[in-house]
Parts: C-alpha cells; structure tokens; sequence
C-alpha cells in the first residue's frame, strides 16, 4: 500500500486524530476494499484491533502506517 492509496481510500471517510492515535471509520461495505488495499498477508499473521460500531468499524492508523512507512500527518495533518 502506497500513502497515496491510503489518502485517497480515507477521503470520503469519517477520519481524525485522538489524542497521538489517528482514528478511521470504514463503512461495512468498504472493508474488503481496506483489505486488498493493504494485501491479505498482512492480516493473516497477526490481524488489526478494530472496534466495531453499529454501521462500520474504527481502525487506529498509526501502526499500520508505521509498517508501510506513511507519515500519517500525510493522511490528515494535526491540529495543534
């Protein structure tokens, strides 16, 4: 996965920064489309935490950055 893949995946999507952990919510319907982004090796050893909401599921960005070597302010730039 590129940077620009994951910016372009999280434009039409619910995305902020919590305190140091950059937060995505992904619609069900977009999920399989988050998995071939990122390819199925990366979660076939370990897997991600998700939480699971009502209408979509919230994925903290920071360690997947970190493994694709993505600066995640690139994915949406702090607020100070």
């Amino acid at each position: 996965m590129t940077e620009l893949q994951l910016y372009k995946f999280c434009q039409d999507k619910e995305i902020e920064w919590r305190e140091d952990r950059l937060i995505l919510w992904i619609p069900y319907s977009d999920i399989e489309e988050f998995v071939k982004m990122i390819g199925y090796d990366y979660f076939s050893d370990v897997g991600i935490d998700v939480c699971l909401l009502y209408n979509c599921i919230a994925v903290e960005l920071n360690e997947i950055c970190a493994d694709f070597e993505i600066d995640p302010e690139n994915i949406l730039e702090k607020d100070y």
